[in-house]
């Protein structure tokens, strides 16, 4: 890793720990020409995924896209919000790497996210099945929740 102050390559680890319930790993650099200390976040990278929307057309995988659909299904304006999207927008991503695909329908992922709000919370969940199945009518809402609901 390159040192963000001098712009060497050569940095040693000196401490590093799992944060964001594992998802990431902390890590305290320093650089091995300056002696400048830094803090670095290690996250998954999935931009080996493609996906295929209802279109047909394929484009790389966006961590915001996920995590904007997921937020506009919130109503709430607590802290808890935020912690709420996260923690979904989190467990959705260790999902799509369990499948390990590299090709997904844009479908398939909102499924798994109305998996995980199904467990999360009861408004979220109804605001994000209508809003990812374009939900026009009382009939079509019945349907789809018959489906998710089994």
């Amino acid at each position: 890793m390159e040192c963000p102050y001098c712009h060497k390559p050569v940095t040693v680890v000196t401490n590093s720990r799992p944060t964001k319930e594992n998802a990431q790993i902390w890590r305290r650099r320093r650089c091995v020409n300056c002696k400048a200390v830094f803090t670095t976040h290690e996250v998954i990278d999935l931009s080996h995924l493609v996906v295929i929307k209802k279109s047909g057309q394929p484009e790389m995988y966006n961590h915001m896209k996920l995590y904007t659909g997921i937020y506009r299904a919130t109503i709430s304006k607590t802290n808890n919000r935020a912690k709420k999207v996260d923690r979904t927008t989190l467990e959705v991503e260790r999902e799509l790497l369990f499948l390990k695909r590299k090709r997904i329908n844009s479908e398939d992922i909102g499924d798994i996210v109305l998996n995980k709000l199904k467990k999360v919370d009861t408004g979220m969940f109804l605001r994000f099945l209508a809003y990812s199945k374009d939900i026009t009518s009382e009939y079509q809402m019945k349907k789809e929740l018959e489906t998710h609901l089994k």
